[in-house]
């Protein structure tokens, strides 16, 4: 109860406190990384959770000391970002340059035609492999054939990352036949089961939007998170077998439970600590940049992805299944208790910095590129996010360049 109090009173304060309130990076990024670390909490607490197999499934770990431990540390990992937020914020201008609508438009289509084609990809594979049956075929296919899994992230990040040059160069007149396009895409891919995927540039999109003013009304808002919610209880039931035909629950608290499984990896690594395993102390956070320059510097030795237990995306799934991770299971592996509240704090501030940025059409790509791969590491390790980086400011960078060389012609 007092760390749902905890979560829910630092979201008070930081919508009040903060200089763009709930329309900050800073916020959407706490309030993001809060559901998926303290939604179980948070629905346990109000007795909300009427879901038997989220009940069973939650019997093997939650009533134990090592998730005891866990929630304690992402209590350390709400104070110390929110207390970096309020510290590291200015209350800067909020307008934003005067763009080249030409020059905006190239962009706007570009981006768009680069979203479609990315999921283009995505249908064409999923419907090839079947794995648009349902949930469990599409985890049954990504299993069999690791190539599909590993197409289908970085289709993920295409769309993630043109869908930001759609957002951030959309102008009033421009049309919005490419957010429709998302639209099916995401309606699609979430009755497939995969919310996360969904939710990550959503919220993304989301973020730059507000970049540029108050995208929606709060009310609005608050009426679309409860419909989705709700619709994603419905999902949940029939997300692997694809039956849709049976009783669905209509309680949004357990999806907001099942959302908060993220715990699962910070008690993971918790045990892990208490059965022996040493801090990496920054490891996981250099491996996989090590990993990219030994690509490129023959003489440096480079293990095997799946023999590298710095990659701790790999360690996971190996020592405790495929549960996802966690950017504060990860803090704690490599740096203990007070690591989990000095990288809360780093990201905080990082977030804080980019807030205080002026607006225009370049700086929010490039931010937008950033953002994608971080939001998406909430749930995951940062193995990924540096090549992710570096892939998509290259991408955008000739997006960016193309569009202005139309522009002189």
């Amino acid at each position: 109860m007092l760390t749902a109090l905890n979560f829910l009173a630092l979201a008070a304060v930081l919508a009040q406190v903060l200089p763009r309130g709930i329309w900050s990076i800073s916020f959407i990024f706490y309030v993001t990384f809060g559901v998926f670390h303290a939604g179980l909490i948070l629905a346990s607490a109000m007795g909300g959770i009427t879901d038997d197999d989220i009940v069973y499934q939650i019997s093997f770990w939650f009533d134990t000391h090592y998730n005891t431990h866990a929630i304690v540390l992402i209590n350390l990992a709400f104070i110390g970002y929110a207390f970096a937020s309020i510290l590291f914020s200015d209350n800067v201008s909020l307008g934003t340059q005067k763009e080249d609508v030409a020059y905006c438009r190239r962009a706007f289509h570009i981006g768009g035609i680069g979203l479609i084609g990315s999921i283009f990809i995505f249908f064409a594979i999923a419907f090839s492999t079947g794995a648009a049956s349902s949930y469990g075929a599409y985890l049954s296919v990504v299993d069999s054939i690791p190539i599909v899994g590993i197409l289908f992230t970085y289709i993920y990040l295409l769309i993630g990352l043109t869908l930001v040059l759609v957002v951030v160069s959309y102008r009033p007149g421009f049309g919005v036949y490419y957010f429709l396009a998302f639209f099916v895409w995401s309606a699609m891919a979430f009755r497939l089961g995969l919310r996360g995927e969904v939710m990550f540039p959503s919220a993304v999109a989301l973020a730059l939007l507000a970049r540029r003013g108050k995208p929606i009304n709060g009310a609005l808002m608050v009426v679309l998170i409860t419909v989705f919610l709700v619709a994603a209880s419905i999902v949940k039931n029939a997300r692997v077998s694809g039956d849709f035909s049976g009783d669905m629950s209509l309680n949004p608290m357990n999806t907001v439970a099942e959302l908060g499984s993220s715990l699962r990896a910070v008690t993971e690594v918790v045990k892990w600590r208490d059965t022996g395993d040493d801090l990496l102390l920054g490891a996981s956070y250099w491996a996989p940049i090590e990993r990219q320059v030994a690509l490129v510097l023959p003489q440096m030795s480079r293990l095997p992805a799946l023999e590298d237990d710095r990659l701790l995306n790999v360690k996971v799934i190996r020592v405790s299944g495929p549960i996802g991770f966690s950017l504060v299971a990860e803090a704690y592996i490599n740096f203990g208790g007070t690591g989990v509240f000095i990288i809360a704090m780093i990201f905080a501030y990082l977030f804080a910095k980019l807030d205080n940025k002026p607006s225009t059409l370049s700086t929010d790509v490039y931010i937008g590129v950033a953002l994608v791969p971080v939001f998406v590491m909430i749930r995951n390790s940062f193995a990924h996010v540096p090549i992710q980086i570096v892939l998509g400011v290259v991408l955008v960078a000739g997006c960016l360049f193309l569009a202005k060389r139309n522009r002189s012609m």
